[in-house]
């Protein structure tokens, strides 16, 4: 603002030019614009307006900055006329003023009301006039008018929330709520009941027909009713907040009958809200309020409005409940009055009933004398009861009349304390078979007391009735003594005693103390409430002191003389009592003593004496006899065992006569003697009744339950109390079935038997289960049974425990109790399972289980089946898992198929190292023979077999491992018998000749075709001539004959050697089977030529067997092979390799070159193939060969493949590279000859594969080829 002050142009305003401006001005404005609180400064006589920043907002930007320089009769011309008087104050009389007022400002479309505290102050100029005033203001707005509201709010709830009925309190809130018109200028308040919103209150709104638009007094929302205004005509949202909406801003400015807002503006907004109770969906209520046109409608506002519409719903819902409580005390006090009526009336009725009862029954126990016991027994049970039931209905009339008001006391002078001995010595009996003393000591009174005597008499028999009820030790004392002008009856006894707690309502009426110890848990909850009642009718009070385990103590205390009696309440002297309540007090009291009234059970038989001779016609009767008695106890020992638990006499006794003829009976008077009893003898069923002392029926009920041995004893309860919610609380807290008394015997011996029927098949279904539990559990095979379509485990057995390292997952869905199984496919087989109900059998499944110490998974593997379960209708329920583990045989077909694997492999490596040393040696041997050394023809035939027997090893060794893994493939052709005898002949002929033998060879040379290996076949047959020979002594006879047999070639190698063993027969075939040798192992060999000859005449699908007499009588092999089909005219004998030939055309010569690390290898191959006519370059490494090759440009390369630093298959490749050496043909040399190094060597790029050690022959046949 100083810098708009010093900008602008005061020339043509009072205060002319800023540089001419006295120094006075100067200053007061210089001490306005450094401050930070609202100020204006008004100079000169216009009283020209300046005005600082802080100023800005008590102006608002309609206002700011058009003001400045502007007189202030203008700026505030709203209220300059408050505002005038002040100024001419100041610049007349120089007097000063502060104001705290309500000012209406228009600071921009509105008039606004607003709280200003403020003063005007003189400022004097130079001439020592006034030359302006001074004004500091501060905005109180917010402060008068939350004052305001919260003030409305106190009243509201200080007056409303008192009220306890719904018209008062909607009477009160709107007193308050009008109170406040600045802030609701009007209010109208609807409740709503049965679906129609009802006017209670209106504020500053007219109600009758002139305002019935505004405010009409009943709107149905539910539905159209008759003389109501349905909710489409009102303009107020009542439907849509009553039925859960939130509260609603709404226009109201076109409603000319409501009152002028502040500053008499025309209201425009008013705010509905609901008026919600708690727990209730729909509101009880709407209240609208006008919204004041001064004011704006801000949260805080709206803040407010929220606040008083929850005051109202407060004061509501107080008033409701208040009302409520109020009906239902109304109702309850009615209901009273109904029950104490029918009480009466009842009664009355059942004392007509009870008269018919009595009178016969007392008069057929008068002419009992001819009854038999039996029957009498009955009829005096009969009538106790009636007795019990005719003091009863007394003891309700009298209570009824009582809290009727329609007791009437006659008061006569009375010997309180002869009355009072008298009435206690009728108990003395009764107290000391009970095992009790009884002290009575009723001292004389000086006066006479005005009492009721039959009323005092049902006091007394009532106190000591109670005391007897409670005492099971010690005594009771009975004292009447005079103090002061009151006798005082005290009834003392040294029983269970009463709780702190319960004291205050022993006098209730119906009241019970749940759990006290007693003899009886009978009674009606009356007696002392009507002692009580009885005691105030004779002016008197009674009093109550007890101490649990000490004992009980009530005290009468009733005033002497009669001056607290009305002449009409006195009467002439009682006569005698009769001594019926006595006796009706005492009968029923004895029943509550231990049981003698029913038979013992009988006692166990005693042990049978020996057998004594019996006179022929005595034996039949006491046969008879016998046979009876031993019937009975067996149909007792099978049917069962009952107890009976009731604390009444009468109706144990009657129970015992209804079931001991049919079972064996035990009778207890409580709930802790049945389980006592239940615990010591196991019973078939429990018949209790539900209200008995120490533990009642209940209670009984969940001990049995919770009993592990009798958890399933059959329960049947006996109770009074009728209806159908009673029974359900029996069945609900685990009783088998609930039977009303009165019941007929009929009734209760068929559910009795029911319930044993039920428990003998129960313990049936037990056993079985039982036995299916031990199955399961004790089967070697792990089983889970999971429920449902989420797979809860729902039992478990201890093998299927172990299996998952112990964890038990009952109850528990499979994919939580064991999370590492997802994604494994095990829970998708399982739902498969369930959802399709086709069982799901898996073979060596690998599973990876959560088992290791600390939780780590480990790879398992299982045979497992998932079985779907069906329950009766049909529907899978349930799968069954059964599961077998077989890691370790998987681990050990592992190791096995490891250790084969490596056996393989040795043999490969085997052959490999055998063949490099034995290649050298057999090409030195040709070498010998080609140079000629006759000289040394013997030492070179034997060097010569022994290097070939070796090779023949080395082959059978290989042969054995391809064929044990599937590897040998037959190169199948039609070839003729005879010529592949002769090669197999020409095989052996040398160890023939060796061991002299003579060999008979009968083979057609045609007609013997075969679809066959040739190679494969010969061995076979090589084999066989090999192993008769070997086992055939020198000079021996070896006969080879073929022939045709039923579409089967039938060839047989006998011989007259050393024969088999029988036990031999079956493993000869066998890998490394031999029969015995000696230690010079003469006839050598590894065991594995018949096993070879077995697996290739099994791939030729054929058979072998063998056949021997026995030891020293030779041996027959037998193969039988299929022939081949169609005409044998084409065949032609096998071709048989040609001997090599000494020299060479020039035209056959070949440029090679042949490289081996293996120098004795190197050296006598290159001999040999020079010898040959070859020229032949020897290098012993692979960089050699790489280096000389581009310059020999030799036709064939030679190459071992098992070389130094580079192998023969890197030298191969490194060779094909070069494109001068591309017409070179590559031979590969190795000691490994299986079909998987042939199919390496070919892909490498070489042209033949030969295998050490090197045919001559085969060698020559190649390198010819090659031309």
């Amino acid at each position: 603002m100083g810098a708009r002050i010093a900008a602008y142009d005061w020339t043509d305003t009072p205060l002319g030019d800023l540089h001419a401006w006295p120094q006075s001005l100067r200053t007061v404005v210089s001490l306005m614009l450094n401050s930070n609180h609202p100020m204006w400064l008004g100079w000169g006589p216009e009283a020209t307006f300046l005005y600082n920043d802080a100023y800005i907002d008590v102006l608002s930007h309609a206002k700011h900055p058009l003001a400045l320089g502007r007189p202030a009769s203008q700026v505030w011309a709203e209220i300059w006329d408050y505002c005038a008087p002040l100024v001419d104050k100041v610049f007349r009389h120089g007097e000063s003023s502060y104001e705290h007022v309500q000012l209406f400002m228009n600071r921009g479309t509105w008039v606004e009301e607003t709280w200003y505290s403020f003063s005007y102050s003189p400022v004097v100029d130079e001439s020592g006039g006034v030359g302006g005033l001074f004004c500091p203001s501060t905005n109180t707005t917010s402060t008068n008018q939350n004052t305001r509201r919260l003030a409305s709010l106190t009243a509201l709830s200080a007056e409303a929330l008192r009220e306890d009925c719904l018209p008062g309190a909607c009477e009160k809130a709107m007193q308050a709520i009008a109170a406040n018109p600045q802030d609701i200028p009007f209010a109208l308040l609807y409740t709503i009941a049965g679906g129609v919103a009802r006017l209670q209150q209106a504020a500053h709104v007219p109600c009758g027909a002139e305002g019935h638009a505004i405010a009409p007094h009943e709107i149905v929302l539910a539905a159209e009713a008759p003389g109501a205004a349905p909710a489409d005509s009102c303009r107020w949202p009542l439907r849509r907040l009553w039925l859960g909406g939130g509260p609603e801003l709404l226009p109201v400015g076109d409603l000319d009958a409501l009152p002028l807002g502040l500053a008499n503006q025309r209201i425009t907004q008013a705010l509905a809200l609901p008026l919600q109770m708690p727990g209730q969906d729909q509101a009880a209520g709407v209240l609208i309020m006008g919204a004041s046109p001064a004011c704006k409608l801000d949260a805080e506002y709206r803040t407010f409005f929220e606040l008083v519409a929850a005051q109202v719903a407060a004061a509501m819902q107080n008033a409701m409940a208040a009302q409520a409580q109020r009906e239902r005390a109304d109702m309850l006090a009615e209901l009273d009055r109904a029950k104490t009526a029918f009480f009466s009336n009842v009664s009355h009725e059942f004392r007509t009933p009870l008269t018919l009862m009595l009178g016969p029954l007392e008069d057929a126990l008068a002419d009992s004398a001819s009854l038999p016991p039996e029957q009498r027994g009955r009829l005096e049970l009969a009538h106790r009861n009636a007795l019990r039931l005719q003091r009863l209905v007394n003891t309700l009339l009298d209570f009824s009349r009582v809290q009727a008001g329609r007791m009437h006391a006659s008061f006569a002078p009375t010997d309180l304390a002869a009355l009072t001995s008298d009435l206690a010595s009728g108990f003395r009996s009764l107290i000391e078979n009970g095992g009790l003393q009884l002290d009575v000591q009723c001292m004389p009174l000086a006066m006479p007391v005005y009492a009721d005597a039959s009323l005092w008499e049902k006091i007394v028999l009532n106190l000591l009735s109670n005391a007897f009820k409670f005492t099971f030790e010690g005594g009771i004392r009975v004292t009447l003594q005079q103090q002061g002008q009151h006798a005082v009856l005290c009834v003392a006894d040294s029983g269970v005693g009463i709780a702190a707690g319960d004291l205050p309502h022993v006098f209730e009426r119906f009241r019970r103390i749940e759990g006290a110890k007693s003899r009886s848990h009978e009674g009606s909850g009356i007696g002392l409430a009507l002692v009580r009642d009885l005691v105030e009718l004779h002016h008197g009070a009674i009093t109550v002191h007890s101490e649990p385990g000490v004992g009980t103590r009530f005290t009468v205390t009733l005033p002497l003389g009669r001056a607290h009696l009305r002449d009409d309440q006195i009467s002439a002297p009682p006569t005698a009592p009769a001594g019926n309540a006595v006796r009706s007090f005492t009968a029923e009291a004895a029943r509550w003593l231990p049981d003698q009234d029913y038979p013992p059970l009988p006692a166990p038989l005693p042990p049978l004496a020996p057998m004594q001779p019996m006179p022929l016609a005595d034996v039949s009767d006491a046969t008879a006899v016998t046979a009876a008695v031993l019937a009975k106890a067996a149909v007792l020992a099978e049917t069962g065992h009952i107890i009976v638990a009731d604390d009444n006499a009468d109706m144990r006794l009657y129970l015992h006569r209804l079931l001991s003829e049919r079972w064996r009976v035990t009778m207890v008077a409580n709930g802790r003697a049945a389980l006592d009893s239940a615990r010591a003898d196991p019973p078939g069923l429990v018949i209790s009744d539900v209200m008995m002392p120490e533990l009642d029926g209940f209670g009984l009920l969940a001990a049995l339950r919770a009993d592990r041995r009798l958890q399933d004893t059959p329960v049947l309860l006996l109770s009074a109390r009728a209806g159908e919610e009673a029974r359900l609380e029996g069945i609900h807290a685990g009783a088998d079935d609930y039977l009303v008394k009165p019941f007929s015997a009929r009734e209760l011996l068929s559910r009795a038997e029911a319930q044993l029927m039920r428990n003998r098949l129960r313990q049936l279904e037990k056993a079985h289960s039982h036995r299916m539990a031990t199955v399961f559990q004790q089967a070697p095979m792990a089983i889970a049974i999971l429920r449902g379509p989420g797979l809860v485990v729902e039992l478990m057995n201890d093998r299927f425990r172990e299996l998952v390292n112990g964890r038990d997952a009952t109850g528990q869905p499979l994919r939580l109790a064991f999370p590492e199984l997802q994604g494994q496919g095990v829970l998708e087989e399982l739902e498969r399972a369930y959802a399709s109900g086709h069982a799901q059998v898996v073979n060596t499944r690998r599973v990876w289980l959560a088992r290791g110490a600390h939780g780590e998974l480990e790879e398992c593997h299982f045979d497992y089946v998932h079985q779907p379960v069906r329950n009766a209708a049909g529907m899978v329920d349930r799968v069954a898992v059964v599961a077998y583990e077989v890691t370790e045989l998987v681990r050990a077909r592992r190791a096995a198929e490891v250790a084969n694997r490596a056996k393989d492999e040795f043999l490969a490596m085997l052959g490999h190292e055998l063949r490099n040393p034995l290649s050298p040696i057999l090409v030195a041997l040709e070498l010998m023979k080609l140079k000629g050394v006759d000289h040394v023809l013997r030492e070179h035939a034997v060097i010569e077999r022994q290097a070939r027997h070796l090779v023949r090893l080395v082959d059978d060794l290989l042969d054995v491992a391809r064929i044990a893994q599937g590897k040998v493939v037959l190169q199948r052709e039609r070839v003729e018998l005879a010529p592949l005898v002769a090669q197999a002949v020409e095989t052996v002929s040398s160890l023939l000749e060796e061991r002299s033998h003579h060999l008979t060879v009968d083979v057609p040379a045609q007609g013997l075709a075969l679809d066959a290996d040739p190679v494969r076949f010969t061995q076979v047959l090589s084999n066989l001539l090999t192993n008769a020979a070997k086992y055939t002594n020198r000079n021996g006879s070896i006969t080879l004959r073929a022939h045709a047999e039923d579409g089967h070639c039938v060839l047989r190698v006998a011989d007259n050697g050393i024969g088999i063993t029988p036990d031999m027969l079956p493993r000869l075939f066998d890998l490394f089977v031999q029969e015995p040798q000696a230690l010079d192992r003469a006839h050598g060999g590894l065991g594995l030529g018949l096993a070879i000859v077995r697996s290739l005449v099994s791939l030729h699908g054929g058979i072998v067997s063998a056949y021997s007499p026995g030891p020293g009588q030779g041996s027959v092999f037998e193969v039988r092979l299929p022939l081949a089909s169609g005409s044998d005219s084409a065949l032609q004998p096998a071709a048989m390799p040609a001997p090599a030939t000494q020299a060479l055309p020039a035209a056959l010569r070949r440029r090679i070159m042949l490289v081996d690390d293996n120098t004795d290898m190197l050296d006598a191959l290159s001999e040999l193939l020079a010898m040959q006519g070859h020229e032949v370059h020897a290098l012993s490494d692979p960089a050699s060969a790489l280096k000389e090759a581009e310059r020999l440009q030799p036709d064939l390369a030679i190459l071992d493949i098992g070389l130094p630093g580079m192998d023969g298959y890197e030298l191969a490749a490194e060779l094909r590279r070069r494109p001068q050496l591309s017409g070179l043909r590559l031979v590969a040399l190795t000691g490994y000859g299986q079909a998987a190094d042939q199919h390496r060597s070919a892909a490498a790029g070489f042209s033949a594969h030969l295998v050490k050690p090197v045919n001559p022959v085969q060698l020559a046949a190649l390198i010819e080829s090659s031309a």
